[in-house]
């Protein structure tokens, strides 16, 4: 999928050699497989940030809000993220993503820090924010989001229904849509910071 990047499941992981980046995943109770168009259109996106940024910023840090089975914060390691955390409030979803990223390569410690909590847990500002959440959890998230978001938001899993407002709320949280993408009745959005709170629109 996308420029460079391939998902294989773990059980069919060496049978096929490519010359794309493979993201081994194993799914366990976790979401995000790789198969359902909010999760493709998000790792569509996060290659296109993680390549604009990359003429400025070497290994820019990123966050992914509801990880999963950590598949986000994978592809961006493969892609070239520095340090990145993954964040989930189901334990069974941080050990899905652990298993993950070993499988992957990436299980020697602080290569992904992995958190059990919510989005109020973490600290600081990240290049990249991923969050591939239900259309309301992104509503309700969307001024948590903004203070953590340094340069780009990725947002995905927004039905038709709601793409609107989803669109309308977080550009008036001070973001500018760069990118939408829509598949099968799902949409997916990759915005820019243009303000933060506390600063002018302007």
């Amino acid at each position: 999928m996308g420029e460079t990047l391939r998902i294989v499941p773990y059980w069919e992981g060496g049978l096929a050699s490519s010359d794309r980046l493979d993201i081994i995943i194993d799914p366990g109770p976790a979401f995000g497989a790789g198969n359902h168009p909010a999760t493709l259109m998000a790792l569509q996106l996060l290659e296109v940030a993680l390549r604009r940024l990359s003429a400025d910023v070497q290994f820019p840090s990123l966050l992914d809000l509801g990880t999963g089975t950590g598949i986000l914060a994978i592809a961006a390691k493969r892609l070239g993220a520095g340090f990145t955390v993954g964040t989930d409030i189901d334990a069974a979803a941080i050990y899905s993503a652990r298993r993950n990223l070993q499988l992957n390569g990436l299980g020697c410690e602080n290569s992904v820090e992995l958190l059990i909590g919510e989005v109020e847990s973490v600290r600081g500002a990240f290049k990249i924010v991923t969050a591939n959440l239900v259309a309301p959890l992104l509503l309700k998230l969307r001024s948590n989001l903004g203070n953590l978001v340094e340069k780009f938001l990725i947002i995905s899993g927004i039905a038709d229904a709601m793409a609107q407002e989803v669109l309308e709320a977080y550009s008036s949280e001070g973001f500018d849509p760069v990118i939408s993408k829509n598949d099968q009745g799902w949409n997916a959005v990759l915005f820019s910071r243009r303000w933060r709170r506390g600063e002018s629109p302007g």
